[in-house]
């Protein structure tokens, strides 16, 4: 009854209360003709100043009278031309542009939208994509531009002008959907467009005026390597980051060096000379960014070790700038290692490397590490892999090892990452490797190898539980029956 105002309302709860007065605001509003307003703008003259002021003045409320809205523009008074206005206040105040914020993926897909640029069914992928190849990362939900999509950004601009034009892409979904409709010849779109890009391509492929490389730059740091014949490291990005390679990458196989360091970012480090400097710095970014001294562009700052950072120029790859700068240095918010290497005994610290934070084995003989969490957890030690050469990839003329992951046990193949193939262990598979499989996944030895049905049971994961269970497959599609490890014994739920 739309009679009853919310105000009427006795003994009624305060959120039963509010939520009436919400679906009658609705159903009201919704029934009243719109608000109207002028759009006025106002000019007050003071001496030698004229005061300026737009915005609108409402005529008629309409539904606003039922249900009001926090309005962004100015709602100005309705006044009369030659009026004379007394001052009654003064409100000083100061009034700053502020830069756009950073993308969020909502914003981002807004923006895509926009421009004409892509389709909803591949707003997920070009998203994926740019965070998978390095060009962006993601911190509290923003997007943060990263060196190497700087790069590849700089350098398609001016290889592929018009490839890079928002208006190409928007214009090519036009065209692919003419394309879709019959109202456009297909093969014609593609060489209107083909020769073009054929063009520009071999541009970019010239040795003389073709596209800028992103070659390494040298530096004056000493390869860690011991046999290397103290070969200087580069400076390299790459879409795992920023890094310092060995120069004898490029030499033949048998002298090649594949040394690395890695290098966590300036704003991650913090100097520890003094008890001072480290709480003073501890709050706010250790300094103005330098100044490179061959083109005075902004310098990024990487830290090498405990004792080394690095400031490179922010034009890098295209100015060979750098400075070396020695301290004593720490991971900020770091206070020394926190763990146990499960490997050695020996204590695991917290790192940065190319691929984000990890705990690392502070023992220089035990390469363990151990992934971070994002509730800032270690990650649960993994077993090391074991090798099954007995089972052989379907795909791929390799054998497969036995992996531990963040979803229990699985058989990938050896030579990952050139060969991706990977699947489920069956029971019966693991059996013959109980001496090397680790003791925690001991459980499976005694689970059931076969249904009822004599068909074979394979290891599978919850991830609602959190754990591992056996199942039965007929041509990779499960028949119903899974067994769960409870209280210390396996208990089989039939279909």
């Amino acid at each position: 009854d739309v009679n009853v105002l919310p105000k009427d309302l006795k003994n009624v709860e305060d959120d039963a209360a509010r939520l009436y007065q919400l679906i009658w605001q609705y159903f009201v509003a919704s029934q009243m003709p719109p608000a109207k307003y002028l759009s006025t703008s106002i000019a007050v003259g003071c001496d030698k100043y004229e005061l300026r002021t737009k915005g609108r003045i409402m005529q008629f409320d309409g539904y606003l009278k039922v249900m009001p809205t926090k309005e962004e523009d100015v709602v100005l008074p309705d006044i009369n031309v030659a009026v004379i206005l007394v001052l009654e206040d003064l409100e000083p105040f100061q009034n700053f542009t502020k830069p756009p914020p950073r993308y969020t993926e909502a914003s981002l897909v807004k923006e895509l939208e926009k421009k004409g640029i892509g389709r909803p069914s591949t707003y997920a992928a070009i998203i994926s994509t740019i965070q998978d190849r390095g060009y962006v990362r993601v911190e509290n939900k923003r997007f943060f531009a990263l060196k190497m999509g700087d790069i590849v950004a700089e350098r398609l601009q001016e290889s592929f002008s018009n490839l890079m034009n928002y208006d190409f892409t928007a214009n090519m979904e036009e065209s692919l959907d003419e394309v879709a409709s019959g109202k456009k010849d297909w093969k014609s779109l593609l060489d209107e467009f083909y020769s073009d890009f054929s063009r520009q391509l071999e541009e970019a492929q010239s040795i003389d005026g073709g596209m800028r490389k992103n070659d390494p730059t040298d530096t004056s740091i000493i390869c860690p390597k011991p046999d290397c014949n103290n070969r200087h490291m580069q400076i390299r990005t790459a879409s795992t980051g920023v890094f310092l390679g060995c120069s004898g990458y490029a030499l033949p196989p048998k002298e090649r060096c594949k040394s690395t360091i890695n290098l966590t970012p300036g704003d991650e480090a913090i100097r520890t000379d003094t008890a001072e400097e480290a709480e003073e710095q501890e709050n706010v970014l250790l300094r103005k960014k330098r100044r490179c001294a061959k083109c005075n562009t902004a310098m990024d700052a990487y830290l090498i070790d405990e004792n080394r950072k690095i400031h490179v120029c922010g034009n890098n790859p295209d100015c060979d700038g750098f400075e070396v700068e020695e301290g004593v240095f720490k991971i900020r918010g770091y206070e020394g290692p926190v763990i146990e290497c499960d490997k050695c005994g020996q204590d695991m610290q917290l790192k940065t490397g190319r691929f984000g934070k990890y705990f690392g084995c502070t023992s220089e003989e035990c390469p363990n590490t151990r992934k971070l969490l994002r509730n800032g957890e270690a990650a649960p030690p993994k077993m090391d892999p074991v090798s099954m050469p007995e089972l052989e990839c379907s795909t791929v003329d390799d054998h497969y090892i036995l992996r531990d992951g963040a979803s229990g046990l699985f058989l990938a193949a050896s030579k990952f990452p050139r060969n991706r193939e990977t699947r489920a262990p069956l029971v019966s598979e693991l059996l013959p490797h109980k001496d090397e499989i680790d003791p925690k996944y001991s459980h499976l030895f005694d689970a059931p190898t076969e249904d009822d049905a004599g068909n074979k049971t394979l290891i599978r994961f919850s991830r609602k539980t959190k754990e591992q269970y056996v199942q039965s497959e007929v041509n990779k599609k499960a028949t119903g029956w899974k067994a769960f490890y409870r209280s210390g014994r396996w208990e089989v739920t039939k279909p």
